[in-house]
């Protein structure tokens, strides 16, 4: 939003535009009597008085004054001057103007001023050539307002307006402005807290701004000297520009800075241009191409490529070096519908060195993630039938030179929705898939990046159904399912568990019965209450049985990462839980009627397998499947939500067969107009025997004075092992026209994570940057101020 400071402050020379256009000759035989200047009024009663309102020159000008005289072929209007044009807002005003008719030349001097609606400028003495409308201002100064272009967060509740000052405000040919020795800022102080200087200003309406030698001042002191400042000027509130740099320091990247340019393509289509300079460790760039075709339809594309010097660290002990490296990654995202029908998705998370993205990364998520995800894929519905088109290619590094590769490259499936067949209550349905299910493990040999082993196949699947309604009633609810399914791979196992080329067919049938009730519901009255009007409880039991049939080929079926081959046959679960539900209706106000919510749930789960081989398989409990077990954890689970404002849930699963509390997580977040925040804990404990592990994040935000003041706090906490891996404090000031972000973030490497961290246990980084209002800021790549990208 640089350009916005430049481009407001001189619209108000709008009106010069105006009278340019309106090019006056000099009138033939209407014109008062000349008399001279310091000559008595021909009519003394009209001393004190408006220029006659019938005269050309005021029907013209829409000009008022306390007399005007007529020297040759000089028009005089002197003593309150006030210029407006038919049907205009634009006002002008001044002590004397004189309007040299031959010359197509106006002056005007003593108190002028300027006023359109969203602002005014004040100067003291203009001068301008009607015939070819251009002119100067002498001793300028004004204010403008930014309207629509300004964010309101960014001016800490006050109005976005623009000051500005020059020693010359000229209006050249061809739309062009130029301001000399001047200055504007958007706060209101006698001595502001921030201002933009320069030597001189080139502006073309609504194109751009050029500016030379610029220089940034805070409280009067010169901070920044820009020798040339490129301002767009296009009506548009994203508008192309350079951001506001961020600086930073970090033991590992030194110090650092970083820079941004905004390119505003068209109103749906924007380009960030990023480019980071860090004194320890190197330089990266890259970009951020954001589009909107229309409204289902937009998406995202990131790169950026890191050049890593050869660094060298001690602490305390034997100097050791990270070598040099060329790294990239690019994260994208697209939603793209085609037609009506169809729509088209696809996902890139990419980065090429593991190294890079665990040591630099300043968010969590991407510091320790070690998974490389392509994924695309195109999806209809025609009527009942939905069709569906994926490649996914999953990589998950477990070493900087060892990974292996999971997905689907390409799965094709097909689906018909439940049809009702022959008028019975019996319902239809059908799906088929087909995937090639790539499993490779990929190594270094001898430098070289090859596959250690590939236990790639292909799978076709095919799956009809019936599903049979066996109850409808209110309070009780009853279906049963049967699907028949068949499986083709095109490798199998042998005896040994070798994978071989030899192709298997799979085959069996599903049966599903699902009971739900009979739900026992109570309704009470809360009379004494001021906020419910009415609760509700309700008691929801649930039986489930799943049997899938024997097929004698079982020992052969080729291990896969997919949840679709891990089946037993000959074997069946039960299910069964108890869920409670508690309601309320609020009280209704004047203006609407009370909301009925859902504030308190509390659910009682757990399977019985007649194979106990069948509990490694089942993915319905999060706990560790270590051994067969013929019933499954206990499992847990609540959630109380009193308001939109509170929310707090969690999770328990205790295993009866001996192993006592396996899981525990839970998880809370509140907020309010002061602040927010929200805290996860999980711990998990397979066997006594085990070590447990214990998780804690959480994050906090405080908003204080009227939102000027901010500040955060978050943390990630191995509790288990008493190991911070990362705490952040960010604090911002906001002000009327200015403020200052600051962040601090301690990320400590775990020693046994792979990760070799070069002698530093370690990163302790510190990014700190000025936000002007108006002027948008850049954030770095690897996650300054939790994010990458323009600060708008």
């Amino acid at each position: 939003m640089t350009h916005r400071l430049a481009a407001l402050g001189l619209a108000c020379l709008l009106v010069c535009r105006t009278a340019g256009g309106q090019q006056l000759q000099p009138p033939s035989t209407q014109l008062p009597p000349t008399q001279p200047a310091d000559a008595a009024p021909q009519d003394p009663a009209a001393e004190g008085q408006a220029a006659d309102p019938s005269s050309p020159i005021a029907k013209l000008l829409g000009g008022r004054a306390d007399r005007q005289e007529v020297v040759g072929n000089r028009l005089s209007m002197i003593g309150q001057v006030e210029l407006q044009p038919p049907n205009s807002m634009v006002k002008f005003f001044a002590d004397q103007v004189d309007i040299y008719l031959e010359e197509n030349r106006l002056e005007a001097r003593g108190n002028v001023v300027f006023s359109e609606p969203n602002g005014r400028i004040a100067a003291e003495r203009v001068e301008f050539d009607l015939g070819k409308g251009t002119g100067v201002f002498h001793d300028a100064s004004g204010i403008m307002a930014m309207g629509k272009f300004a964010s309101p967060t960014q001016f800490a509740g006050q109005d976005p307006d623009i000051y500005f000052y020059g020693q010359t405000i000229e209006k050249l040919p061809d739309r062009k402005y130029r301001i000399t020795k001047g200055a504007f800022t958007t706060c209101v102080q006698p001595t502001p807290r921030w201002e933009l200087t320069s030597g001189s200003v080139d502006i073309t309406l609504d194109d751009y701004a050029l500016a030379r030698g610029t220089v940034l001042r805070v409280k009067g002191v010169p901070l920044l000297y820009l020798p040339v400042v490129y301002y767009p000027l296009q009506e548009s509130q994203r508008a192309t520009g350079f951001l506001l740099p961020t600086y930073g320091t970090s033991t590992y990247k030194g110090q650092a800075i970083s820079n941004g340019f905004f390119w505003a393509i068209d109103r749906s289509r924007d380009l960030t241009l990023m480019h980071d300079w860090f004194t320890r460790s190197g330089q990266g760039a890259g970009g951020e191409y954001r589009y909107i075709a229309n409204a289902q339809s937009s998406g995202s594309i990131k790169a950026y490529r890191f050049w890593r010097n050869e660094t060298s660290y001690e602490d305390g002990g034997p100097t050791l070096v990270l070598p040099a490296n060329k790294s990239i990654e690019v994260q994208s995202a697209l939603n793209h519908r085609i037609t009506q029908q169809l729509r088209a998705r696809a996902r890139v998370d990419y980065f090429s060195d593991l190294t890079t993205q665990q040591l630099y990364h300043q968010d969590i998520y991407q510091a320790t993630r070690s998974t490389r995800v392509i994924d695309g894929s195109v999806s209809g519905t025609f009527g009942r039938t939905s069709l569906s088109a994926q490649y996914q290619r999953n990589e998950y590094l477990t070493g900087t030179n060892s990974s292996s590769v999971y997905g689907s490259t390409p799965r094709l499936a097909a689906n018909v929705a439940p049809q009702m067949l022959f008028g019975t209550p019996i319902y239809a349905s059908a799906s088929t898939e087909y995937a090639f299910i790539p499993n490779r493990q990929l190594g270094d040999v001898d430098g070289h990046r090859e596959i250690l082993n590939d236990s790639s196949l292909g799978r076709w699947d095919l799956a009809p159904s019936l599903r049979v309604p066996l109850s409808r009633l209110t309070y009780l609810s009853a279906n049963t399912s049967a699907s028949y399914r068949s499986t083709f791979y095109s490798r199998s196992l042998d005896a040994d568990k070798r994978l071989t080329s030899k192709n298997l067919l799979r085959q069996f049938l599903a049966l599903r019965t699902e009971v739900i009730g009979p739900v026992l519901t109570k309704i009470w009255d809360t009379p004494e209450s001021e906020r419910t009007e009415r609760m509700k409880h309700v008691i929801e039991p649930a039986f489930a049985v799943d049997y899938t049939t024997e097929f004698a080929n079982q020992p052969f079926v080729p291990n896969t990462n997919d949840a679709a081959d891990q089946i037993i046959g000959g074997a069946a679960r039960v299910t069964y839980g108890i869920t409670n539900r508690l309601f309320y209706r609020g009280r209704p106000t004047e203006t609407a009627r009370g909301q009925t919510r859902e504030f308190m749930t509390v659910g009682v789960q757990q399977s019985y397998y007649t194979d106990p081989l069948a509990s490694l398989y089942d993915t319905t409990y999060v706990s560790d499947r270590l051994r067969q077990v013929s019933l499954s954890p206990i499992a847990v689970v609540a959630r109380f939500s009193p308001t939109v404002a509170f929310d707090t849930n969690a999770r328990v699963e205790y295993d009866v067969n001996g192993n006592g509390m396996q899981s525990v997580s839970g998880g809370a977040s509140v907020s309010s107009i002061r602040g927010s925040g929200n805290l996860t804990f999980s711990r998990s404990r397979p066997t006594p025997l085990v070590e447990p592990t214990t998780f804690l994040t959480g994050s906090t935000a405080v908003r204080l004075r009227e939102g000027k003041v901010t500040s955060q706090y978050a943390i990630s906490w191995d509790v288990a092992r008493n190991y911070i891996v990362s705490q952040s404090v960010a604090m911002s000031y906001m002000a009327q026209c200015c403020g200052i972000q600051v962040e601090f973030q301690n990320y400590n490497y775990q020693p046994n994570s792979g990760l070799v961290a070069y002698g530093l246990p370690a990163d302790r980084r510190f990014n700190i940057s000025l936000v002007l209002a108006g002027l948008g800021s850049i954030s770095n790549f690897f996650g300054a101020f939790g994010g990458t990208g323009t600060v708008r």
